[in-house]
Formats: structure tokens, C-alpha cells, sequence
């Protein structure tokens, strides 16, 4: 009997722990964001040599990330392991749905299951879109985490960066070289990360934000400058931060 009984508190125990380590593991996978690369030393020191190989990503579950293509010659954007990176052809914008790439910058994470919320109301700028997204959050972030937003009834001005044509070596003969636009009142998906901690890291100075987008068609992405909204919209962020 009592063989039995340390076969079975045993047989409990494995259980119990695999269990627990699984919701642990399902937590960190949703709501960690990993980063290479450091923007202010590809601004302020010129470092625009590669830091991270797509292909290393190509097999990685639920992958959501964005960031810059090595030598700043474009825009990285990928949605549940999709790829849409954004370079400059001919003074054309070329998006490559493909791993063969390699970043000068790329953050990124893995988000099994995403939380929606719908939102109805305006919103003039960044400062008040990076202002409302933690509101909606169960409790204060204190990590990096990623989010979406899906809708129609917003603006957007964009740019895909391409240092490789640049008169000088400065941000804004990069921007000038490359290409930019504005979205108005068309769907769009946008990739976004938030972070209190990451300034000059993965975000501008100022801002807490990063964020790139691809319209419904497939045909233009690029990283958002400027953000209007005057109506819906889905927030997305992951399921565990609101649990």
C-alpha cells in the first residue's frame, strides 16, 4: 500500500509541475519582446550593419515583429509569421514576402492568442493613441509588449527609409531618399509596440511607440510617422496581459 501511495504522490507531483510550468512558459511566449539592434546607435553612430537573420525566424510560431532591413534599406513588418518588408526598386515601393533578409533592427514577439477590444472614439495624434493603449490594460504595464490595430476610419502618414540612395549619411536624407505617403479611411493593419523602458532603444526619444502597418491590398506598408483616428477600431494586445 504504501508503495502505491508514493507511486501515485508522485505520479501528482510531475503532473502538478508540468502543469504549472506550462502556463508559465505560455505566459512568457505572449507577452516577452526581444530586440536586436539599438536605434540611437544606427541614428547617432551610423551602426546600420546587420544584427539579426530572418531566416533564424522563419520557423518561429505566432512571430509578430517589425524593425529596419540591414543598412537601413527598408522596412521590416511580419503578422502571425507573415512577412511584408518594404524596400525602395526603381523609386517604387517592392515588398518582399520572404526571409531573405537580414536587420539592422528588429523587435519582435510571440502572441498565441490576442485580446480585442473595439474602441469608438478620436484620436488627434501619437501622443494620445500611446496615452489610451495602457488604459485598456487590466493593470500599468511595466514590460514591452506588442499590440495591433485593425479598422477603417483613421489616417496615417508613412515612410519606407532607404539609406543605401541617401545624398548624406543622417536620418533625414534617409527618409528623403526613400519613400512616403498617407493612408486615409482605408483598412489597414497596424503592428505596434508599446514600451516605458525601450526610448532610443527601440522606440524614438519622446515616444514609447513603434509602429509600422500594411494596407488590406498588400501593396503599402511602411513605418507610421503621424496617426489620426476618428471613429472604430479594434485594439489587439495579447491575452495575458489581461487576464
Amino acid at each position: 500500500m504504501k508503495k502505491k501511495t508514493t507511486k501515485y504522490l508522485l505520479m501528482l507531483s510531475f503532473l502538478v509541475g508540468m502543469t504549472l510550468m506550462s502556463c508559465q512558459s505560455n505566459e512568457a511566449v505572449a507577452t516577452q519582446v526581444q530586440h536586436e539592434g539599438v536605434l540611437r546607435e544606427i541614428m547617432m553612430m551610423g551602426q546600420l550593419q546587420a544584427r539579426a537573420d530572418l531566416k533564424d525566424y522563419e520557423q518561429t510560431p505566432n512571430l509578430y515583429a517589425l524593425g529596419a532591413i540591414e543598412g537601413l534599406a527598408g522596412e521590416i513588418l511580419i503578422i502571425n509569421g507573415q512577412p511584408f518588408n518594404g524596400k525602395v526598386m526603381n523609386e517604387a515601393l517592392m515588398i518582399q514576402n520572404d526571409f531573405e533578409l537580414k536587420a539592422a533592427l528588429l523587435v519582435s514577439s510571440q502572441v498565441e492568442t490576442w485580446d480585442t477590444l473595439s474602441i469608438d472614439l478620436e484620436i488627434t495624434d501619437l501622443n494620445e493613441l500611446q496615452t489610451l493603449i495602457p488604459t485598456r490594460l487590466s493593470q500599468k504595464p511595466t514590460e514591452a509588449f506588442p499590440f495591433q490595430i485593425l479598422g477603417s476610419e483613421g489616417s496615417l502618414n508613412w515612410h519606407v527609409i532607404n539609406a543605401p540612395g541617401a545624398s548624406s549619411q543622417d536620418h533625414d536624407a534617409y527618409k528623403a531618399s526613400g519613400l512616403s505617403g498617407s493612408v486615409s479611411n482605408e483598412p489597414v493593419q497596424i503592428l505596434g509596440f508599446y514600451s516605458e523602458n525601450h526610448e532610443g532603444i527601440f522606440t524614438h526619444h519622446g515616444s514609447y511607440l513603434h509602429m509600422h502597418f500594411i494596407d488590406q491590398k498588400k501593396q503599402t506598408m511602411g513605418h507610421i510617422d503621424e496617426f489620426k483616428w476618428s471613429g472604430s477600431m479594434q485594439l489587439l494586445i495579447p491575452k495575458s496581459l489581461n487576464p
